[in-house]
């Protein structure tokens, strides 16, 4: 719509032209936006530069009412606005979240004058800016700008790690490993030393020898032993006193008193012998570090390190050390070693940045003659009107040049494929209708003829059939003439049957498989929601091929998981690891896997019960993931829940102690309305991380209602409060809404589940437990699984029939839609839903009427 087609509608409804309003909201679409962001940025509290539709949205009504304010009133401003916004998308008003999650793209309008339609960039025109023609070098820009910096900065980081790390983590490891070694050695020598006097202690014991005799042989032979590198390093004996009994090089101390024998010790002085017998005393063994003689030098004295053991039968303490010189020297030559290594890697990194830094600044030049150049692109587009229900094709001179994701995920073919020339004889079917549109097609590109509609048949990559409404329409793009082509799906609703013929050698698993794959392998949010939207289509094929219901949940059921552990792992990825294990919950729908389309989130967090004192901060990281993935899953078409049971609301961030709890209160004080609104809560399961987390969770609950019998009657009581609808009764003409019919099924299910432990969180699943524990037979099993699946299989033919995109909630469905056996069947499957209420009345001796 043209800017005065704009002023001239507000005018008629608000007798309000106000142009320039109008055109401040199509003219957002410049190249810098400088005016804007100055102005308006530093006020919001998201960056509104995060797309290029700002002033298509809700959220720019603010800006509108600042920047018109002086002239308009709040009224008259946000009249003239939204009728703009609501008159560009069928009566819509988009939020900022719309257009980031691709479910509207921004449109563009019709310009007055033919002067300012250029021709559509073609390949080679973008070509020419990429490879330098039309350049336009950025002015004042500096050598070291902040774009470098943000290159050298993380270089010259990661250098001063790699020096920290040496100097402060590598060299003190190694050092403590070779003292380490050095203290393992001086303990077995000793023992060795120790072993040998203790069997001249058992020599004297058995009378073999005297005491002195037996003494005086086993200090000559610790006196003869030596070791070390030299040969040189020995052992001493001292008694309690202390008092030398032996040294091998220091005759001077023999039988001397060495009480008050001191030693230098780092700048003091430490009296060595008196220190060693202590140790003895307390431990039987230890270390001392201290100065000592070098070897049998006198003149000499070195940092020495001894190990002592004592002798109990002779008051003796066995000694020996080794000199902690050799430990620095080759502490030393492990520096030099590392430290030409550093030089060379730091050198290798220098050139390594050098060269980044060159590559990037071309690339930045690059980047900015492309955004210029996908900006007049952008512009000279501007004939082209996007539609969020259906696809399209750009036509200039016989050849696509654009088409928009409806028809992407309508066909399943990419871009690129539609761009190919023989494209057409792929897209139609051989049915005779088809002629006709192929031969319009051919001399509508020729110029032979003018646009028109047809009814067709277009054939998706998979090989489906669909049916469709083919429009034409012609458009001037300066010196090229084009049209617009659309596709817009036929839906016949038809309840009791296929809606098409499908390719039976379809490979629906092999399908879903792959979507799963994609999901899990999603490199961004992006592609996680591009994998998603595939699933649409999927869905749509398989309920109209006759699928069974069970299998459509799974799948659903199955990518949402998907999607949700995905997500969890891209935030993770940006807000770093968990401060303690925890696990992702899933509630009600979510949790049993009785999914649409379009469910809403029912989740929250549980984690490990980290100290109080780190309780705050940690609950502070989870909510900060959880609103992240929240926000994701929203964006990705599983919208915000209207109750706020999320794990981005903090009242469902919690540890396991405080989720026990919640648990011990729900039960305890069980009554009608608070079992109401908790119900959601007692279908549990853990989507990602830690099930130990939900085990453990189960099992409280269970403990707690088994200490608290009444809860079950209660809840009982909840479940019969759900009525059974009765159509027999009903006015032909009126809805019904499935998703209550299925209601009570999900209230038995979990009644039981809660009653015989099941800890399934499917409802299939939770009758398949209650058939193992006797509680019901396999013909009753039969009976219920049935009632469950029909009321599924009209839930989701429902959704297909009224909805081709199956994003839209729709459970009410139209009796008057329903053939007359088809409304037989439901109301017989309704009856024979009381079997529900009459097991819980029988078995909770309560009434059922």
């Amino acid at each position: 719509m043209k800017i005065s087609e704009h002023a001239d509608r507000t005018e008629r409804q608000f007798g309000l032209r106000a142009e320039e309003i109008h055109l401040w909201i199509d003219g957002f679409f410049d190249h810098s936006g400088r005016e804007h962001r100055e102005t308006i940025a530093t006020d919001v509290d998201f960056d509104p530069y995060s797309h290029r539709r700002f002033r298509h949205c809700k959220e720019a009504l603010s800006e509108a009412i600042k920047e018109f304010g002086d002239k308009y009133t709040n009224q008259q401003i946000k009249d003239v606005f939204e009728a703009h916004i609501r008159d560009d998308y069928h009566g819509y008003l988009p939020s900022r979240v719309d257009f980031e999650n691709n479910s509207f793209t921004a449109k563009y309008h019709d310009i007055d004058s033919e002067d300012d339609l250029a021709k559509v960039l073609d390949e080679s025109e973008l070509a020419e800016y990429f490879d330098g023609v039309n350049q336009e070098e950025d002015q004042g820009s500096s050598g070291f700008s902040r774009f470098n910096l943000r290159i050298i900065l993380p270089t010259v980081c990661a250098v001063l790690l790699f020096i920290t790390a040496i100097l402060y983590v590598i060299l003190p490891l190694v050092e403590g490993a070779m003292v380490g070694q050095k203290k393992q050695m001086l303990k077995e020598l000793t023992a060795t030393a120790v072993s040998i006097v203790d069997s001249y202690v058992d020599k004297e014991r058995q009378g073999e020898l005297t005491t002195l005799e037996a003494q005086s042989q086993a200090i000559n032979e610790i006196k003869s032993l030596r070791y070390g590198p030299e040969n040189k390093d020995y052992f001493f004996i001292t008694d309690m006193h202390p008092t030398m009994v032996m040294h091998p090089y220091r005759d001077d101390l023999t039988h001397q008193d060495l009480t008050d024998y001191q030693a230098d010790n780092e700048g003091s002085s430490v009296a060595i012998f008196v220190e060693l017998t202590k140790l003895v005393r307390q431990f039987d063994q230890g270390f001392l570090e201290y100065q000592w003689q070098w070897k049998d030098d006198p003149t000499i004295t070195a940092p020495k390190m001894t190990y002592v053991q004592g002798v109990g039968a002779w008051l003796w303490v066995v000694g020996t050390g080794v000199y902690l010189e050799d430990v620095q020297h080759e502490l030393s030559k492990l520096e030099k070693t590392l430290f030409r290594i550093f030089l060379a890697i730091t050198l290798g990194l220098v050139a390594i940045m050098l060269y980044v830094i060159t590559q990037s600044k071309a690339i930045e030049k690059k980047r900015k003659r492309a955004e210029l150049a996908l900006h007049e692109a952008k512009n000279r587009y501007k004939a082209l009107v996007e539609s969020s229900n259906e696809g399209y094709i750009l036509e200039a001179d016989g050849k696509i040049i654009f088409s928009n994701n409806r028809l992407h995920r309508l066909l399943g073919y990419t871009d690129t494929e539609l761009k190919a020339s023989s494209i057409w004889a792929s897209l139609f079917s051989e049915s005779p209708a088809n002629e006709r549109v192929l031969e319009h097609l051919n001399r509508l590109f020729s110029h032979e003829t003018e646009p028109s509609e047809f009814e067709a048949q277009i054939v998706t990559k998979s090989g489906r059939e669909i049916d469709i409404i083919l429009s034409t329409s012609r458009i001037f793009l300066s010196e090229k003439l084009g049209h617009v082509i659309s596709f817009r799906p036929i839906v016949r609703k038809v309840y009791g049957g296929g809606f098409a013929s499908v390719n039976p050698l379809t490979d629906y698993q092999k399908t879903s498989f792959s979507i799963v794959a994609d999901i899990e392998r999603g490199e961004s949010q992006s592609h996680v929601v591009e994998s998603l939207n595939r699933l649409t289509d999927l869905i749509r094929e398989m309920i109209s091929s006759g699928t069974r219901p069970d299998h459509l949940r799974q799948l659903i059921g199955t990518t949402y998981d998907a999607a949700i552990c995905r997500f969890i792992e891209l935030a993770i990825d940006e807000l770093g690891e968990p401060p303690v294990p925890f696990a992702f919950l899933s509630f009600g729908s979510n949790a049993r896997h009785d999914m649409t389309l379009f469910s809403d989130q029912d989740n929250a967090i549980v984690f490990e019960a980290p100290d109080d004192k780190d309780l705050k901060a940690t609950r502070r990281y989870f909510l900060h993931l959880a609103e992240r993935v929240c926000a994701m899953l929203d964006q990705a078409g599983y919208s915000y829940c209207d109750g706020l049971i999320m794990a981005s609301n903090h009242q469902w961030c919690l540890s396991e102690k405080e989720w026990r709890h919640n648990f011990s209160q729900w039960i305890e004080q069980a009554s009608s309305e608070p079992i109401l609104e908790l119900n959601v809560f007692f279908d549990i399961r853990a989507t990602y991380g830690e099930a130990s987390l939900v085990d453990s969770i189960q099992s409280h609950i269970q403990h707690e209602i088994e200490l608290n019998p009444t809860f079950l009657t209660t809840y009982a009581q909840h479940c019969l409060s759900h009525a059974v609808p009765n159509i027999e009764e009903a006015d032909k003409d009126v809805t019904i809404n499935i998703k209550e019919c299925l209601r009570p099924i999900e209230l038995f299910g979990r009644l039981y589940a809660l009653k015989l432990d099941i800890r399934h969180s499917n409802t299939l699943a939770r009758l398949g437990g209650m058939l193992t524990a006797n509680q019901i037979d396999s013909e009753t099993y039969r009976e219920m699984a049935f009632i469950f699946d029909h009321l599924w299989r009209l839930r989701f033919m429902n959704q297909i029939v009224e909805y081709s995109d199956l994003r839209q909630v729709n459970d009410e469905l139209a009796l008057n839609q329903l053939s007359v056996i088809e409304q037989q069947q439901l109301d017989a499957v309704l009856q024979r839903m009381n079997l529900f209420r009459h097991m819980i009345g029988e078995d909770f001796a309560l009434p059922t009427l």
